[in-house]
């Protein structure tokens, strides 16, 4: 059965170039058959497993006959046109633009679905599709005849306004309208009547009046306008009632139609227009409004031609500037009123069958033919099957769906069986600019629709193309494919839709999607689609889909296989790119015919349709490969493996038998067929050194080349050890790839044969060692594990940061294999490291650790395999395992450890396989309390100052600097009272008013201070009596910081009780946990406690009046010496005569008189 993908007969010219080679068709010798007829190649079809019809829908052949089919014959290669007496009613019918060809009745369908036919002026579509018996001879005509031109009675009366707002000239242009039209309708069943109206009613001549003279001349020139008011609603009245009567020879059976026209709006009317349109819609006639003239410009005007004119408006309302501009409305009028391609529905007219272009698609059904007629009801479309003396059957969605209009519905057709009965699905690509498919079944001798799906993207053409598939083969259609050529993605054009059948009640849905390669966003990805038959050989249908406009339209074909569970592969087996078959190729893939033997290879082919060309594509035979691989004997004994001392010596392990059975996965008629089988032997692939070689090459690689015929083929190869044999446990592994090219087959013009896709060229065989595990080949170890924490007596979470576990293993039974030690801990710790102990006299063990996930959040597991693959009989070991312990693990009171040891040999477990050890958990912090340096350092005072008072402070930080929260408590004490006299009135600043701090008071340790004191500087909770705070911190998180300050005053009274004229005050804080939780890391302990010293010194008061006293009267004394000394010396007379004498005389001192009762200074010398 073939499935052809409708594409436009259009011819674009671009260039480009692809090539793909791959699987299943053969492209090395492809049968190109070429033809100059225009078309040629627009469809393709396999008839009667014998020929390739081709067809050339654009040929023309004679004056109004387009279109040829070629009968090409595969084993000339050469193509003939086919002589058929077409019918002479078949206008420029493009015959061959759809082809279809039934295998059951070896007959076929070609179709011209562009016949022209006229009917008066009106130029229609139809179609016409010639069936041919198997000697391509004409069997029948469909349909046997075209129907003949409709010939419908069409009554239109026109009502004209003959108003005084109309000149004489506008009139005149509004007769030679109406004449027109009536010119217009010649050679159609139409008679017309006039009435002219103002305020008063003139009918100028009635539909018997129109058959007595004919001549529009000479029934519209003689009018004479009336002038006068505007009484439209009036008018439509008086036509309704007058000129529609039988009387005036309106016709029962015709169309009545009513055509007004007018400048304005209705004036001075008596009556409304509510009142007569009802009139004339229950006579069904149509209105047609025409309002002239700029005073349509305005609303109230625009909605009365509205009610004049039927329903819908915008096909029954017209208007025009001017009566100048009628003239331009008169084929669109005429298109309107003239429908003779269609019928009434309700007030509109509609396309039938007048454009239907039959035979657009066609297939062949026992019931007889289906032609596709998209043009059928305003291109709703449809399809119509001709059975065979039976009046046609149109099938479609009902005219009543106004949502198909211009659907294309039969733009596709495809025959499925469905639920055991013959369906049919109709494609509609322009559904809803988006496309729909529909499933047609009959019931009760009516097709109806069952089920339909819809695209999802505008343009798409979603339904262009159909394809009924059968996967399985057992006469049931599985699914559809349904293509969308138009699909438009970045990188990728056209789309195929996978779409199984309806199951149940169920909506049909396409549940997957097919597409070409990225890069070919114009490819038109199925534009034609065909089932191609069983290609691979795995008894499951596969389809070929078109892709014509890939690489600038030259064109490509993809090859898809059917699957198992009914459906088809996503991915494509085979591209075919027409550049690679033939210089110049050129949409190749516009169309496709698959699924018979036309090359009588016993092998399905493949037509293609190109511009110009039709190729034939040969499937290749396929070959399947079945290996076998075994070992003489079947384990390589101990006796070979063995290392008794340290000469080693290469023993034989055995024999490697391999075994090829080629053998045909496809059903044809090519005879023996021989290949060349290329396969590579490995021994121990994937380790650095193998175990075994092959004798033949004392490699551990091996390649034998060989042409092989069908059947089975066998080659034995030597195996060696050559050296001692560490790993006993794990098998020899024999690794055997291959690959198998065909040989070209001369009779049959060298097809080759190809190996299946998807075969396995990968096997595997292992060869095992013998176990040394005594007569009964079944060993027993005897495994034994113990732990010791090395003297260690408690895990300090934070400080101890490795944790090492001395772990001692023994083996007293049987040798182990795949020997696994397992330990158990908890999360916050992670394995770090191994170390062996050597023992005196043996090896170390050989240990490989690595973590092993539990599954368990709060567990965590590591495992060491001993000395792998053999832990011997009779070995002892040790080992210490570290863990690494994160500071900020959290382990509880306790940590546990648990260990157990096991084997692959299945022994079950006992309390020497597994140990168990617990210690206790500590957290290590660094808690640090310190003075502030802003604390009171200094005070002095003296005997006075006793009864003032000072104001100090005592500032403290405490600090968490581990990586740890806890809670602490910050105790202080401070001096507050000494025999009974105050020292300091404290009190305590905490960090903040929410932190809970208590105090009491504490008596001296030593209450007798007056002993002390001699003795001691220091003032503190040893003499006096104390005041103790207590501030419980119930979370100190890390890296916190908290400040505390001891502020009061200080009195000095107390210091008269003392001896000593210095005296240091001492405050003391200290840092507190739970011990039984947290230490303090090492060597750290001193920080937990802190004190601040305050310097007290008293110093004595002097009186300075004595001493100013006496050291007046001495200054005195000694002035009164110097004084009288000098006096006796002269020294002030002899100064002060000298200066009388070197007085100026003219020198005078104005206006005062100096006195000296001082002595003369003497003079200096």
């Amino acid at each position: 059965m073939s499935c052809l993908g409708m594409a436009f007969a259009v011819v674009l010219f671009l260039t480009g170039l692809a090539s793909y080679h791959g699987f299943n068709l053969d492209v090395e010798e492809p049968l190109v058959f070429r033809e100059d007829g225009a078309g040629f190649g627009q469809s393709v079809v396999q008839f009667d497993r014998s020929r390739l019809v081709v067809g050339a829908p654009l040929e023309v052949v004679t004056v109004n006959k387009t279109g040829r089919l070629y009968d090409c014959t595969p084993a000339t290669r050469r193509c003939r046109p086919i002589s058929l007496n077409t019918p002479s009613e078949a206008v420029d019918m493009s015959l061959g633009l759809s082809l279809a060809a039934s295998t059951h009745l070896s007959q076929l369908l070609a179709c011209g679905p562009t016949v022209h036919k006229a009917c008066g002026e009106n130029m229609y579509l139809k179609g016409t599709c010639l069936l041919l018996s198997s000697h391509l001879q004409i069997i029948r005509t469909v349909p046997a005849a075209l129907p003949e031109c409709t010939n419908q009675e069409i009554d239109i009366a026109f009502l004209i306004d003959g108003s005084g707002s109309i000149d004489q000239t506008d009139f005149k242009r509004m007769k030679n309208f109406v004449r027109a039209v009536m010119d217009r309708s010649k050679g159609t069943n139409t008679q017309f009547s006039l009435m002219q109206y103002s305020n008063l009613m003139k009918t100028h001549f009635t539909f018997n009046q129109f058959w007595t003279s004919r001549s529009s001349q000479s029934l519209v020139d003689p009018i004479v306008q009336l002038n006068g008011l505007t009484f439209t609603a009036t008018g439509i009245r008086t036509v309704v009632r007058e000129l529609f009567h039988s009387k005036n020879g309106a016709r029962k059976s015709a169309r009545k139609i009513i055509i007004v026209i007018t400048d304005g709006e209705k004036y001075k009317d008596p009556l409304e227009y509510k009142d007569v349109i009802p009139e004339a819609e229950k006579a069904n006639i149509i209105r047609y409004a025409i309002g002239v003239g700029d005073a349509f410009q305005a609303h109230a005007a625009r909605e009365e031609l509205k009610i004049i004119g039927s329903v819908p408006s915008e096909d029954h309302v017209f208007k025009v500037d001017s009566f100048a501009a009628l003239s331009s409305i008169q084929k669109q009028l005429q298109e309107k009123i003239f429908a003779v391609e269609g019928t009434q529905s309700g007030t509109s007219s509609s396309f039938q069958h007048e454009m239907s272009q039959e035979g657009f698609s066609s297939i062949l059904t026992m019931d007889g033919p289906v032609l596709g007629a998209v043009g059928s009801f305003s291109w709703s479309g449809g399809a119509f099957l001709y059975p065979q003396n039976k009046k046609p059957t149109f099938i479609n969605m009902s005219q009543e769906h106004v949502d198909m209009r211009d659907s294309y519905l039969g733009y596709s057709t495809e025959l499925a069986l469905w639920r055991g009965a013959q369906s049919l699905i109709l494609g509609a690509p322009r559904h809803q600019h988006t496309g729909k498919v529909v499933l047609f079944t009959q019931v009760s001798r009516q097709w109806r629709p069952q089920a339909e799906v819809t695209g999802t993207q505008i343009g798409s053409y979603f339904g262009a193309s159909l394809c009924s598939v059968d996967v399985n083969g057992d006469s049931s259609s599985d699914l559809v494919l349904i293509g969308a050529p138009h699909f438009y993605e970045q990188t990728q054009g056209g789309q195929v839709s996978v779409c199984p059948f309806p199951r149940g009640g169920t909506k049909w849905q396409c549940d997957a999607v097919l597409r070409g390669e990225p890069g070919h966003p114009w490819s038109r990805f199925g534009a034609a689609l065909t089932v191609l038959g069983d290609v691979n050989g795995d008894r499951l249908a596969d389809v070929a889909i078109g892709a014509p406009g890939e690489q600038e339209n030259q064109g490509a074909v993809y090859l898809f296989h059917g699957t198992s569970e009914l459906g088809i592969g996503p991915m494509h087996s085979q591209r075919i790119a027409g550049s690679q078959l033939s210089l110049g190729l050129q949409y190749f893939g516009r169309s496709l015919s698959g699924g018979q033997d036309l090359t009588q290879d016993g092998l399905v082919d493949l037509a293609v349709g190109a511009q110009g060309h039709a190729l034939l594509l040969r499937s290749l035979p396929v070959l399947k490969v079945n290996v076998t691989m075994k070992f003489t004997p079947p384990e390589v004994t101990k006796a070979v493996y063995q290392c008794w001392d340290e000469l080693t010596t290469t023993m034989e392990a055995g024999q490697a038998t391999v075994c090829l059975t080629i053998h045909k996965s496809s059903q044809d008629r090519l005879g023996d067929i021989r290949s060349s089988v290329t396969y590579d032997l490995a021994l121990d692939p994937g380790r650095l050194i193998s175990r075994a070689v092959f004798g033949e090459t004392r490699n551990w690689t091996l390649t034998r080349r060989k042409t092989l015929e069908l059947g089975e083929h066998c080659d034995s190869m030597k195996l060696l050890i050559p050296d001692c044999v560490e790993d006993m446990v794990n098998p020899i592994i024999l690794r055997l790839n291959f690959s198998l090219v065909g040989e070209p087959i001369a009779s049959s013009q060298n097809l080759r044969p190809v190996l299946a896709v998807g075969s396995q060229d990968l096997f595997t065989a292992s060869l095992p060692f013998e176990k040394n595990c005594g007569q009964d080949h079944l060993c027993e170890g005897d495994l034994s594990v113990n732990l010791s924490f090395l003297g260690l007596e408690t895990l300090v979470v934070g400080s101890s940061l490795e944790l090492n576990v001395a772990v001692m293993v023994s083996n007293e039974g049987e040798d182990s294999y795949g020997t696994v030690i397992s330990f158990y801990y908890p999360a916050g710790l992670s394995y770090r490291r191994t170390l062996a102990i050597q023992q005196p006299g043996q090896r170390p063990l050989r240990l490989a650790c690595e973590a092993v996930p539990t599954g368990n959040e709060g567990l965590k597991s590591s495992g060491c395999s001993i000395n792998h693959p053999i832990f011997r009989e009779g070995i002892k070991g040790t080992f210490i395992i570290t863990f690494d312990v994160s500071y900020k693990a959290t382990l509880g009171d306790k940590f546990h450890l648990s260990a157990n040891i096991s084997s692959e040999n299945n022994k079950p477990t006992s309390n020497k396989t597994t140990s168990q050890l617990e210690l206790p958990v500590k957290y290590a912090v660094y808690t640090v309390i310190s003075r502030q340096e802003e604390s009171t350092k200094y005070f002095n005072f003296s005997a006075s100052d006793q009864k003032s008072r000072r104001e100090a402070e005592h500032r403290y930080r405490v600090n968490n600097l581990s990586q740890r929260e806890l809670a602490i408590s910050v105790h202080f004490w401070v001096p507050i009272l000494l025999n009974g006299v105050v020292v300091w009135d404290v009190a305590l600043v905490a960090p903040s008013q929410s932190l809970p701090c208590v105090s009491e008071r504490e008596s001296p340790q030593q209450p007798d201070f007056q002993t002390q004191m001699p003795s001691s500087l220091v003032l503190d909770c040893s003499i006096a009596d104390c005041l103790r705070f207590r501030c419980d911190i119930p979370s100190f998180g890390v890296q916190e910081e908290l400040d505390f300050i001891l502020k009061g005053n200080l009195s000095f009274g107390w210091a008269s009780q003392l001896l000593q004229k210095k005296t240091l005050v001492v405050s003391m804080a200290e840092v507190t946990f739970n011990r039984s939780v947290y230490t303090q890391i090492s060597g750290q302990e001193a920080f937990l406690r802190a004190q601040v010293e305050m310097v007290l010194e008293e110093y004595e008061v002097y009186s300075p009046m004595p001493l100013l006293v006496s050291s007046s009267m001495g200054g005195l004394l000694l002035l009164a010496l110097i004084t009288a000394l000098l006096y006796k010396c002269g020294f002030f007379k002899r100064q002060y005569k000298e200066m009388m004498d070197n007085k100026p005389e003219n020198t005078a001192l104005n206006g005062e008189d100096i006195h000296h009762e001082t002595p003369d200074l003497p003079l200096s010398e």
